[in-house]
């Protein structure tokens, strides 16, 4: 399952993922993961939650974050909700760019039982349809 947090820049979209994270690891069986651009959310993240910053793996291209998602996996079975923030702001790349992610993310999370929580700036109006049916 995928779930898209949406807004316009500005909005608190930051804030809404880091509450569900947090919500969310409270309870979690498994582990969760949370991937960001920059470590500045250690402090606002529940202690059971992984975070990864990400600009410390040189992720250049939507198939190195899928290639990145899946090698975490690869080596923790145990991984059960993925959180990403500012993936646009990863790859400096408009969000009508990323429908390989998208569709990657799909595949990971029926072939590995795992689920993604991602922010997208922007209108409902302006979100391609590719991620528009994944905002609740």
């Amino acid at each position: 399952m995928i779930q898209v947090i949406y807004g316009a820049k500005g909005t608190g979209k930051t804030k809404i993922i880091v509450e569900q994270a947090n919500k969310y690891a409270a309870t979690a069986k498994g582990v969760v993961v949370y991937v960001d651009r920059t470590n500045h959310r250690l402090h606002d993240l529940h202690r059971n939650i992984r975070l990864v910053d990400a600009s410390a793996y040189d992720l250049h291209s939507q198939h190195d974050i899928l290639s990145f998602i899946k090698g975490m996996l690869a080596a923790n079975f145990d991984i059960e909700q993925i959180f990403m923030d500012g993936v646009t702001r990863l790859l400096d790349c408009n969000i009508s760019e990323l429908r390989e992610l998208y569709e990657g993310m799909e595949a990971i999370s029926r072939e590995h039982n795992v689920n993604f929580c991602i922010t997208a700036s922007g209108s409902r109006e302006e979100l391609p349809q590719f991620i528009a049916k994944y905002v609740e």
